[in-house]
Protein backbone atom coordinates (compact mmCIF):
# COMPACT_ATOMS: atom_id res chain seq x y z
CA UNK A 1 0.00 0.00 0.00
CA UNK A 2 1.57 3.28 -1.22
CA UNK A 3 1.30 6.47 1.55
CA UNK A 4 -1.65 8.07 -0.49
CA UNK A 5 -3.63 4.97 -0.52
CA UNK A 6 -6.22 5.68 2.74
CA UNK A 7 -5.72 2.85 5.52
CA UNK A 8 -7.92 -0.53 5.57
CA UNK A 9 -11.28 0.04 7.17
CA UNK A 10 -11.53 -1.75 10.91
CA UNK A 11 -13.88 -4.45 9.99
CA UNK A 12 -16.69 -5.39 12.10
CA UNK A 13 -18.30 -9.02 10.98
CA UNK A 14 -21.44 -9.46 12.66
CA UNK A 15 -22.84 -13.18 13.73
CA UNK A 16 -25.82 -13.71 11.57
CA UNK A 17 -27.43 -16.58 13.94
CA UNK A 18 -27.38 -14.40 17.22
CA UNK A 19 -29.23 -11.74 15.34
CA UNK A 20 -31.56 -14.45 14.21
CA UNK A 21 -31.56 -15.45 17.62
CA UNK A 22 -32.47 -12.15 19.63
CA UNK A 23 -36.17 -11.47 20.60
CA UNK A 24 -38.27 -9.56 18.21
CA UNK A 25 -38.08 -6.74 20.32
CA UNK A 26 -34.24 -6.38 20.41
CA UNK A 27 -34.23 -5.56 16.63
CA UNK A 28 -31.94 -7.75 15.67
CA UNK A 29 -32.74 -7.70 11.86
CA UNK A 30 -32.17 -3.96 12.51
CA UNK A 31 -28.96 -4.03 14.44
CA UNK A 32 -26.44 -3.59 12.14
CA UNK A 33 -28.06 -0.39 10.93
CA UNK A 34 -28.20 1.03 14.45
CA UNK A 35 -24.19 0.07 14.46
CA UNK A 36 -23.58 2.35 11.67
CA UNK A 37 -25.96 4.76 13.33
CA UNK A 38 -23.37 4.88 16.33
CA UNK A 39 -20.46 4.84 14.59
CA UNK A 40 -21.13 7.92 12.23
CA UNK A 41 -22.06 9.71 15.65
CA UNK A 42 -18.08 8.99 16.70
CA UNK A 43 -16.83 9.86 13.38
CA UNK A 44 -15.99 5.97 13.03
CA UNK A 45 -18.37 5.44 9.80
CA UNK A 46 -15.96 6.68 7.23
CA UNK A 47 -13.10 4.12 8.48
CA UNK A 48 -15.20 1.03 9.62
CA UNK A 49 -17.38 -1.43 7.59
CA UNK A 50 -20.51 -3.53 9.09
CA UNK A 51 -21.35 -6.44 7.73
CA UNK A 52 -23.02 -9.72 8.59
CA UNK A 53 -21.14 -13.35 8.47
CA UNK A 54 -22.28 -16.68 9.74
CA UNK A 55 -21.93 -18.22 12.93
CA UNK A 56 -18.58 -16.98 15.27
CA UNK A 57 -19.37 -19.56 17.59
CA UNK A 58 -19.63 -17.50 20.92
CA UNK A 59 -23.88 -17.56 20.87
CA UNK A 60 -24.37 -15.66 23.98
CA UNK A 61 -27.53 -15.73 24.81
CA UNK A 62 -29.42 -12.35 24.68
CA UNK A 63 -25.76 -10.60 23.24
CA UNK A 64 -24.72 -10.47 19.81
CA UNK A 65 -21.03 -11.46 18.82
CA UNK A 66 -19.29 -9.30 16.42
CA UNK A 67 -15.55 -10.19 15.31
CA UNK A 68 -13.52 -6.93 15.36
CA UNK A 69 -10.63 -6.82 12.96
CA UNK A 70 -8.95 -3.78 13.08
CA UNK A 71 -7.34 -1.54 10.41
CA UNK A 72 -3.71 -2.69 11.36
CA UNK A 73 -4.70 -5.76 9.99
CA UNK A 74 -3.72 -7.73 13.68
CA UNK A 75 -5.64 -8.41 16.96
CA UNK A 76 -8.82 -9.44 15.82
CA UNK A 77 -11.42 -10.57 18.43
CA UNK A 78 -14.62 -10.99 19.42
CA UNK A 79 -16.46 -8.35 20.87
CA UNK A 80 -20.38 -8.94 22.78
CA UNK A 81 -22.52 -6.22 22.17
CA UNK A 82 -25.46 -5.39 23.83
CA UNK A 83 -28.50 -4.81 21.32
CA UNK A 84 -30.60 -2.90 23.45
CA UNK A 85 -27.33 -0.13 23.49
CA UNK A 86 -27.93 0.59 19.88
CA UNK A 87 -24.20 -0.14 18.83
CA UNK A 88 -22.82 2.61 21.36
CA UNK A 89 -21.00 0.03 23.31
CA UNK A 90 -19.28 -1.42 20.16
CA UNK A 91 -18.49 2.23 19.22
CA UNK A 92 -16.93 3.12 22.20
CA UNK A 93 -15.09 -0.03 21.55
CA UNK A 94 -13.47 0.57 18.30
CA UNK A 95 -13.00 4.48 19.52
CA UNK A 96 -10.91 3.14 21.65
CA UNK A 97 -9.23 0.86 19.68
CA UNK A 98 -8.39 3.67 17.29
CA UNK A 99 -7.61 6.36 19.97
CA UNK A 100 -10.51 8.34 18.43
CA UNK A 101 -12.49 10.97 20.20
CA UNK A 102 -16.25 11.39 20.50
CA UNK A 103 -17.84 13.01 17.43
CA UNK A 104 -17.28 13.58 13.98
CA UNK A 105 -13.75 14.51 13.06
Amino acid sequence: MSALEPPEPTELHVCHCCLMRLEVSAGGVDLPGRLQAALACRGLAERTRVMESGCLGECPEGLVSVMVLPDSGSGAHVQLIDPAKDGADLAEHVAALSGAKDGPP
